[in-house]
C-alpha cells in the first residue's frame, strides 16, 4: 500500500465503495450531510447520471478518506453548490482545504467565479469553517431554512481582471 493521497472523479464503479464509507459514518457527525440515499442504488443513480455535475473522492493509502461535489450544473445553474464530507477520523488534516481548492481549480477551469454552500443553520462547525475560508452569508432557504453562504472565486492566477 503506497503512502498518497489522490482525489479522483468517482463513478458508478465507486458506488459500492462510497455508500459502505458514507453509512460507516457515526450519524451524529454526518446528520447534516444527506446530498442522496446512502444506499448503493441511489449513489450509483447518481452517479450515472452527472453530466458537467462533479462528485469527486479523496483516497488515502487507497482508502476513501473524504467525499465531495459540485452540483446544480446539470439542472442549469450557473453557479455550482459545493457539498463536502471528510472522515471523522480524518478531520484537522487539511483534507477540506485539498478539497475546497480542488473546486475552486475546478470552478476556474469552467469559467466561473462563484461557489455556493448550504447548510442546517445548526451546523455550527461548517458555519466557522465557511467563515474562516471567505465565504460570506448571503441568505436564507425559503423551504428548508438552510444558511446559503457565496464564496466569490478569484480569477487564475495572471489572468486580466478587465
Amino acid at each position: 500500500m503506497t503512502k498518497s493521497l489522490m482525489i479522483r472523479p468517482l463513478h458508478i464503479d465507486d458506488a459500492a465503495t462510497l455508500s459502505i464509507w458514507l453509512r460507516a459514518q457515526p450519524p451524529t457527525y454526518a446528520r447534516f450531510f444527506r446530498p442522496f440515499g446512502y444506499d448503493e442504488p441511489a449513489i450509483a443513480d447518481a452517479l450515472a447520471r452527472q453530466g458537467q455535475d462533479v462528485f469527486m473522492g479523496l483516497f488515502w493509502q487507497e482508502q476513501i478518506v473524504g467525499f465531495f461535489m459540485l452540483r446544480g450544473w446539470d439542472e442549469g445553474y450557473e453557479v455550482p453548490s459545493f457539498g463536502i464530507l471528510i472522515d471523522e477520523q480524518y478531520r484537522g488534516y487539511g483534507l477540506e482545504m485539498a478539497a475546497l481548492d480542488t473546486a475552486k481549480v475546478i470552478c476556474r477551469l469552467r469559467n466561473v467565479s462563484r461557489l455556493m454552500i448550504k447548510m442546517h443553520p445548526d451546523n455550527i462547525s461548517a458555519k466557522g469553517v465557511a467563515r474562516k475560508t471567505g465565504f460570506v452569508q448571503t441568505g436564507v432557504e425559503a423551504e428548508g431554512g438552510n444558511l446559503i453562504y457565496h464564496y466569490e472565486i478569484k480569477p487564475r492566477l495572471g489572468a486580466s481582471t478587465e
